[in-house]
């Protein structure tokens, strides 16, 4: 039997709207600048490299501890405030897209390919009510910085190639990649016709 082939998402803008995530990301920076007392921290905000700056708050704060034990740390903090944004906001789920690719889950396996880490990406599904949505979820490492572009590696090593990465971003960190592994970039729109 021939298996199905690979349609690969993300969850930020497209089954989620991106303010469950951008507003716990914004708490979280608020967190670590009360905490630590520095107000130099907010230039890190929004910035590509932001994680230069999330280091340096978690030295300030926990000075005995490993890297992986900071970033594990803050990391927690934040997946924490998203699953928190998505059960007091339930309206930042898309519910149409979510049921479109339910119905494409008879044509494709739907894999979700994500920064967040397998433990918490559990709970944010759960919260959005979309547990059963994928075949499989490749996360990131929980005591890792987050990088898209290896966790793009992960799921064609352990899965395959996708067809399709599925997208309600515009600017993607990983666009060069797909294209460059001729996986082909497809928008909300491009549903109804794959």
């Amino acid at each position: 039997m021939k298996t199905r082939p690979i349609l690969s998402t993300n969850l930020d803008d497209l089954l989620i709207k991106h303010e469950a995530f951008s507003k716990p990301h914004e708490s979280v920076w608020q967190t670590l600048i009360k905490k630590t007392c520095d107000e130099s921290l907010k230039k890190w905000i929004g910035k590509p490299d932001y994680f230069i700056g999330v280091n340096l708050a978690m030295d300030k704060l926990m000075p005995k501890a490993t890297r992986e034990e900071k970033t594990l740390q803050v990391r927690s903090w934040y997946q924490e405030a998203v699953v928190d944004y998505i059960e007091t906001h339930p309206e930042c789920v898309n519910w149409d897209v979510a049921d479109r690719l339910r119905e494409l889950k008879t044509k494709y396996r739907l894999i979700l390919l994500t920064t967040n880490t397998q433990k918490y990406i559990t709970k944010i599904l759960k919260a959005a009510g979309l547990a059963n949505l994928y075949d499989a979820v490749v996360a990131s490492q929980t005591d890792a910085e987050p990088k898209k572009s290896e966790i793009l590696d992960e799921l064609i090593s352990e899965y395959g190639k996708p067809r399709y990465y599925l997208s309600g971003k515009q600017e993607l960190d990983i666009k060069e990649k797909l294209e460059r592994l001729e996986i082909k970039i497809i928008g909300i729109s491009d549903l109804d016709s794959i």
